[in-house]
């Protein structure tokens, strides 16, 4: 299947996300401190993620590119890399870096450069000596000891809205993907890209299995409904449906990404072949 997304890690990977870059420190940044160490998942004050280097925590990485991108890609088992869900918007800046400023706030700054005119991004979280930069599993921020979160992504695996908590791997009423986020087994993400697309990804080797084929179109959220029990995509803005499955008229269905490889949708309390009403067809692609 052709995917437009797949081993990009420029802009075009992840569509139209427009990332807003926040306003620089207003001082020039301080001499700069060692680089990070590898394998961690934190970046304390003073630190700098060099082109090359990354922090990885769970099935994540966030990776300083050679290119000047700051991206987010999911893990695969090997360490290989997924598909992208967030990046700072800075490539074709070769050997920018990644500085995690003693004032609190995150900058990519072009190579070389250390001045507030160097900047290409910033979290936008000056005011907080002593913050750090931290990776949890499928999305990071900016955090304080004494403020708490100060900036962070909207990525991670879909959480429930009601609260309950629901296996990573099911999709129902309870829960929306929105953009940036996922659902996965053991085997699988399903990715709802900031594009418009709803991809299915192999994580043995990032391979795209299924998608939507709505890339190119705005942000939707990706939801199965309580009352036909069919996939929707909602678009963000306007709440109008972009893409959905045929109306399964079965109330209470919910979709599953399974170990096979398969994305099933299944009728209320069933769980087996027979209670199967629709699925992406890729079964034995683990």
């Amino acid at each position: 299947m052709r995917n437009k997304t797949l081993g990009r890690v420029a802009a075009a990977l992840l569509g139209s996300v427009v990332l807003a870059v926040a306003a620089p420190a207003a001082t020039a940044a301080p001499a700069l401190q060692p680089t990070a160490t590898a394998g961690t998942s934190f970046l304390g004050s003073g630190e700098r993620l060099a082109p090359g280097q990354s922090l990885t925590s769970g099935e994540s990485s966030l990776v300083m590119q050679g290119d000047g991108n700051l991206v987010l890609y999911l893990v695969g088992p090997t360490g290989n890399h997924g598909p992208a869900v967030w990046h700072s918007g800075t490539f074709g800046h070769p050997g920018a870096y990644a500085y995690m400023q003693p004032d609190g706030n995150l900058v990519v700054y072009r190579r070389g450069g250390s001045a507030p005119s160097d900047a290409l991004w910033s979290s936008g979280s000056w005011g907080h000596p002593g913050a750090y930069a931290q990776l949890l599993d499928g999305w990071w921020g900016v955090n304080s000891s004494t403020s708490g979160m100060l900036w962070q992504t909207a990525t991670g695996v879909a959480p429930a809205v009601d609260g309950p908590s629901r296996p990573e791997s099911v999709l129902d009423s309870s829960r929306g993907i929105r953009p940036g986020q996922w659902i996965t087994s053991n085997s699988v993400w399903l990715v709802n890209q900031t594009d418009g697309n709803l991809v299915l990804y192999r994580k043995r080797d990032g391979a795209a299995l299924w998608s939507t084929r709505t890339s190119n179109r705005p942000s939707s959220i990706a939801f199965v409904s309580n009352v036909t029990g069919a996939l929707y995509l909602s678009t963000v803005s306007n709440g109008l449906i972009g893409w959905s499955t045929p109306n399964l008229h079965s109330p209470g269905a919910y979709a599953r990404v399974q170990d096979d490889g398969n994305l099933v949708i299944y009728r209320k309390g069933r769980s087996d072949p027979a209670g199967a009403l629709w699925s992406t067809g890729t079964w034995g692609n683990r």
